[in-house]
């Protein structure tokens, strides 16, 4: 017999592995979903292969596609790649909206809903986990098989967006064939308008117009059949429907007869555009359900967003009922609807106020300046989506509303600031009204409103702040960004991050212009709250010195007759199309097709229009004597990617010249001697 040998006891070696690859598919995907930022997803999967494996379904669970080039190049991945495509949860497909300034062929450009729509139908059976949809192209529709893959392939789909321009789907499309659908978005694109597609009905009987969709058209014409059956699927196919959007580019009114008979006991979200309010014609007795009675019927709204401009077609919220919308958690709108909203009342209310009746001076103002309403408990959100003129609205009247409700945590408005007037004291009045803000969006245009110093006094007032966006024509001599942001950021250091943006000004404008300088800054404070460092991303527009003007807001309308010298170069030359492309009239993002290099296009451009940079750094908030503050030596200084290490090479180029003048001056005078 063989001897028999015990083989000695090891203890097992120990991973070599980092300790970040041991961890658990979970817990990675557990961090992951907790990143704020794509990027930020993006440079935890490079860490290793095995955290890709990991990460990938956190990575490739919102997938946004620009352009027909990127979305072919990854949807032509994704079929190859099916362990990715099962991840796909959302995907977003913008077949027309190119983000790359390379040229392309401009054959293509009328084929690239066709295209785009044949990869997602090719891609459709992998896509397992795909619950939200979204097609937003312009005119040209996307293959109908497109639509009958992804209701067929794709169990989980529930979401469905889609576009509709001057060319609409047939009635037998695909499109209407979906069922149980939750959510359904339809955004009207500038063709629709343009062959007034929008417009009502001018023909048929009384009792053919009670059936009227988006008043789009004669009951003749081709499209009265399309839009019937998009609302008899939405209507009788869909009864769980928990969100709609129905918008547009312009803000002309059309009918939605068909959506005021609808009633979904489950909708939630609720975003309309310019449409008409109500079917009762003046004079008559009320015999049509119109938006009020809509609102009534549907307790469960938690988000209503109204998209039509205040000055036209003003729906009038006054009369819904004070019981109406008693869930009601986020707002959009103008601030005039906000108020119908907020001053409602009972019947027997309004009727009791019109008796004389003897009361308390005092109790009657208080109950003015802060009625209460379902919506102080409930309201959380409120965003004005249009340019406020401070003209009309006072601050009283601002005050008025915000101050009933009591559950504001966040507030998006954008102001005009006109002529003399104190921008100032508006944002003091919002801060007494709403001292339970956690975000804030604030956007002032036309002209300089505020410095940045006097800004961080009044927000000492929101000690919950957590968030803030701001934008602003910049003061003339004003401070720098940076040190406008340490001053807000040690004013509220419970802020997480927020973000400044500079404006140009502009004259009579009802949107906002593109920033010339914007900054990202996040804040990190010690173990006792107290602000430590801001972690600066900014980015700003390098302008010509005949482009500055007075202040941040240089008016860059006089490009127009450099565009155009550019415009008449191009015909002479032979160039067809646009030849180039002014990314909102600051930078460039390049020429799509034309004759020459497109670099040669893109330098000229830059240098009438100058050129955006960016740059990124740590800035301490503590003081140079901190002991906890790192002591940089001179070459630190000088190497350093901050204001100080510009000023210091500044500093030090001044002393070269001043080294260099008296080194002239000496040499001149030892050769007179």
């Amino acid at each position: 017999m063989y001897p028999r040998y015990v083989l000695p006891h090891h203890r097992p070696l120990p991973d070599a592995r980092p300790a970040l690859d041991r961890l658990p598919a979970e817990i990675l995907l557990e961090v992951a979903n907790h990143l704020t930022s794509r990027s930020h997803i993006l440079h935890l999967s490079q860490v290793s292969s095995s955290i890709h494996a990991k990460v990938v379904p956190a990575l490739y669970a919102d997938v946004e596609l620009y352009g027909a080039e990127q979305s072919e190049r990854t949807l032509g991945m994704l079929l190859r790649r099916p362990d990715v495509a099962r991840h796909i949860r959302r995907l977003s497909v913008y077949p027309e909206h190119e983000m790359s300034s390379r040229p392309r062929e401009q054959t293509r450009a009328w084929d690239n809903a066709g295209v785009v729509s044949r990869c997602v139908m090719k891609v459709a059976p992998y896509l397992d986990a795909l619950s939200h949809f979204e097609w937003d192209g312009e005119d040209m529709l996307p293959d109908d098989r497109m639509w009958a893959e992804l209701r067929a392939r794709c169990p989980r789909l529930q979401h469905v967006g889609t576009t509709f321009g001057c060319f609409l789907p047939r009635p037998t499309s695909s499109l209407f064939k979906f069922t149980d659908l939750l959510g359904f978005s339809l955004s009207l694109k500038d063709g629709f308008y343009a062959h007034s597609l929008h417009l009502p009905s001018r023909g048929g009987s009384d009792a053919s117009k009670s059936d009227l969709v988006l008043g789009l058209a004669d009951q003749e014409s081709e499209s009265e059949p399309v839009f019937t059956r998009l609302w008899d699927m939405l209507t009788l196919h869909c009864p769980n429907l928990e969100s709609l959007r129905i918008a547009g580019n312009l803000s002309e009114p059309s009918d939605a007869t068909r959506l005021y008979l609808a009633n979904w006991p489950n909708l939630r979200h609720l975003t309309l555009g310019a449409l008409v309010w109500t079917a009762t014609v003046p004079g008559q007795a009320h015999t049509t359900s119109d938006f009020k009675d809509f609102l009534e019927r549907h307790p469960t709204i938690e988000s209503l967003h109204l998209l039509g401009r205040p000055s036209t077609n003003q729906v009038d919220l006054s009369t819904v009922s004070p019981d109406a919308l008693p869930n009601l958690k986020e707002f959009t709108g103008s601030f005039g609807l906000l108020r119908m909203l907020v001053d409602r009342v009972h019947p027997d209310d309004s009727a009791a106020a019109g008796q004389p009746q003897v009361q308390n001076p005092t109790q009657n103002q208080q109950s003015s300046s802060a009625p209460t309403t379902p919506l102080s408990k409930t309201l959380q959100r409120v965003c004005f989506p249009h340019v406020m003129q401070l003209r009309d609205l006072t601050p009283l009247a601002i005050s008025r509303v915000l101050l009933g409700l009591h559950a504001l945590t966040s507030i998006k408005v954008t102001f005009a600031i006109q002529g003399g007037y104190d921008s100032n004291g508006v944002f003091r009045t919002l801060v007494a009204s709403c001292p339970h803000l956690l975000d804030m969006d604030i956007t002032c245009i036309n002209q300089p409103s505020f410095f940045l110093d006097a800004f961080a006094n009044s927000l000492r007032g929101l000690s919950r702040l957590r968030t803030l966006s701001l934008a602003l024509v910049r003061m003339p001599g004003d401070e720098p960004m940076h040190i406008g942001a340490s001053r807000i950021a040690l004013a509220n250091p419970r802020l997480k991050s927020f973000s400044i943006a500079f404006i140009p000004a502009q004259g009579s404008s009802d949107m906002p212009s593109p920033p010339i300088e914007e900054g990202t800054f996040d804040l990190t404070c010690d173990s006792h709250g107290i602000p430590v460092c801001l972690d600066v991303s900014q980015r700003y527009v390098v302008l010509w010195p005949w482009q500055r003007r007075t202040g941040a807001g240089a008016s860059l309308g006089a490009g127009a007759g450099v565009a155009e010298w550019f415009a008449s170069v191009a015909s002479a030359l032979g160039v067809e199309g646009p030849l180039i492309l002014l990314e909102n009239s600051v930078g460039v993002s390049g020429v799509r097709s034309g004759l020459g290099d497109p670099a040669m296009w893109r330098a000229l451009a830059a240098f009438y229009w100058g050129w955006s940079t960016s740059r990124q750094w740590r800035y301490d908030l503590r003081p140079s004597g901190h002991p906890d503050v790192e002591q940089k030596g001179l070459f630190e200084l000088l190497t350093e990617r901050s204001p100080a290490g510009e000023e210091a090479r500044l500093m030090m180029f001044c002393l070269c010249l001043l080294l260099l003048t008296v080194w002239a001056l000496l040499s001149k005078a030892a050769r007179g001697a």
